[in-house]
């Protein structure tokens, strides 16, 4: 596996504060809310657009794939979160330890 490139004081700074907020907080903002919230949007635009022609469509089972979109991308943005949490802190600890 390649080495991680070394973090800027900048971006060590930025994860000390991410830290200071904490584990519950990275994961549901960076997480569930940045990257779910965005792949949420994405992909079931795109459904919408393949299947059916417009991203605005009411057609179909709408109100079941609103559902079901929002339910699984808050689960896997959920592990989306933990897993940068984990390996952010893994490249902080090995940054500051000097490995």
């Amino acid at each position: 596996m390649k080495k991680p490139e070394p973090w800027t004081q900048q971006r060590l700074d930025q994860w000390r504060k991410s830290r200071a907020n904490g584990k519950k907080h990275f994961i549901w903002t960076h997480g569930v809310i940045q990257w779910g919230g965005f792949m949420f949007f994405f992909s079931l635009g795109l459904f919408q657009h393949s299947h059916y022609g417009s991203v605005f469509s009411t057609q179909g089972n709408l109100p079941f794939r609103l559902i079901l979109a929002l339910l699984v991308w808050i689960f896997v943005g959920y592990l989306y979160g933990q897993s940068r949490w984990r390996r952010n802190e893994q490249e902080f600890h090995s940054q500051n330890t000097g490995q």
